[in-house]
């Protein structure tokens, strides 16, 4: 084991005071902005809500999809991914706002008078679904799963690190680790999934797609690994875990980075062509918001930007192997991520014409803060790797050509 890898990260204190108090000051303007204009606040603060969450449930996703395919290669990046998916806690606390906030985000929680019967009629079917309680109970569902398997995940790697050596202790907390993740793989993408479509999908409750939650899954996990080709990219000092990845590290992790790419657009494609092919009004209905008054033009930039350049990128086996220029491709997807998002949510409240109000920025600041802020004093003392895993020297003996 080299020395490098028994380095205890120390750094990042003001890191985590900045990211508080930007964090602080973006969720207080999102407040005050919500005085005057209360819809747009709470659509900004419900497209922040779901971006910087998406980022830390596809890290929850990957590293439980990790531990279940018995991958060990991943092992010397698995700690950033287990700190993003131990974050998942806080999102409970951030998502008291969209409580509140439900009134001016979900029309079936006040039925609009401009609604025609027909469309009442369709909205009562799915009352038993989309009621309050209901919804507040699966919410809290979701967080219990998602809290209770992240923070597990992370726990339980970091009581190895304090291991002697690789003991039968430390082999056995990977054993743990591996039954969690495998037995609660399929329920986590089930909450994941309702998720997706409570939050998000039900902003237009007449609306209904059996793709929307795999196109949303996916684009989640595309966020992680971006995160993660970023933060390897920056973390390449002496004991940090960026400087133990070689080629081939990044070379699979950029390969993964497309497949899910490619999935993401075949999932959004598919879904298009089947509402383009049926042109029932109940479906067109979703992407004319999307589609007109501007709307296109993000569109386009969406299957540009999130699809084709990187697509063609990420082919270049140099691009893959090469660290900045992965985390160059990381750092445009999730750029291309925040636009994803906030084309599924902002033209709910304003369908057909693209718009923007000033609290998406100050919301997606607010979140971002407290998240980065909880990423950092989680990293902060341990080690950027776990040191106690048995697969470790495994993963650092990968090729890296």
């Amino acid at each position: 084991m080299t020395a490098a890898v028994l380095t205890r990260l120390t750094e990042g204190r003001r890191v985590v005071w900045g990211a508080a108090a930007v964090g602080s000051l973006g969720l207080l303007a999102t407040l005050l902005g919500g005085w005057a204009a209360p819809r747009e606040a709470a659509h900004g603060y419900l497209f922040a809500f779901a971006y910087w969450l998406s980022l830390s449930l596809g890290a929850l996703i990957i590293l439980a999809a990790f531990h279940a395919a018995r991958a060990r290669w991943p092992t010397v990046l698995r700690r950033s991914l287990e700190i993003m998916a131990a974050s998942c806690p806080l999102f409970a606390l951030l998502f008291v706002p969209v409580a509140l906030a439900m009134p001016h985000l979900f029309p079936w929680v006040a039925l609009p008078s401009s609604l025609s019967g027909h469309d009442l009629q369709l909205l009562a079917h799915k009352q038993p679904y989309l009621n309050v309680p209901f919804f507040l109970g699966r919410a809290l569902l979701y967080f219990a799963v998602w809290g209770a398997v992240g923070v597990l995940l992370f726990r339980w790697s970091v009581r190895q690190d304090a291991e002697p050596g690789i003991t039968e202790r430390a082999v056995r907390i990977t054993l743990y680790q591996r039954r969690l993740a495998s037995g609660a793989l399929p329920l986590m993408v089930l909450c994941l999934s309702f998720a997706s479509l409570d939050w998000l999908m039900s902003l237009e409750p007449l609306w209904q797609s059996t793709v929307y939650a795999l196109t949303v899954g996916c684009g989640a996990v595309v966020g992680a690994l971006s995160m993660v080709a970023l933060t390897a990219a920056l973390a390449r000092g002496a004991g940090q875990f960026g400087a133990l990845m070689g080629p081939a590290h990044f070379l699979r992790l950029g390969t993964l980075l497309l497949g899910f790419i490619c999935l993401w657009a075949y999932c959004g494609f598919s879904q298009f062509l089947l509402v383009w092919i049926a042109s029932l009004p109940e479906e067109v209905t979703w992407y004319r918001a999307r589609l007109d008054g501007g709307w296109l033009t993000v569109a386009v930039a969406l299957a540009v930007g999130h699809f084709g350049v990187p697509f063609f990128l990420l082919l270049l086996r140099r691009v893959k192997q090469h660290v900045g220029a992965l985390a160059a491709v990381g750092a445009w997807l999730l750029l291309m991520r925040a636009l994803d998002v906030y084309w599924l949510v902002w033209p709910a409240l304003s369908p057909g014409t693209a718009t923007f109000h000033w609290t998406s920025a100050t919301a997606w600041a607010g979140v971002g803060g407290w998240t980065v802020a909880a990423w950092v004093l989680l990293a902060r003392g341990g080690y950027t790797v776990p040191v106690r895993d048995p697969f470790l020297p495994h993963s650092l003996r990968v090729p890296r050509s």
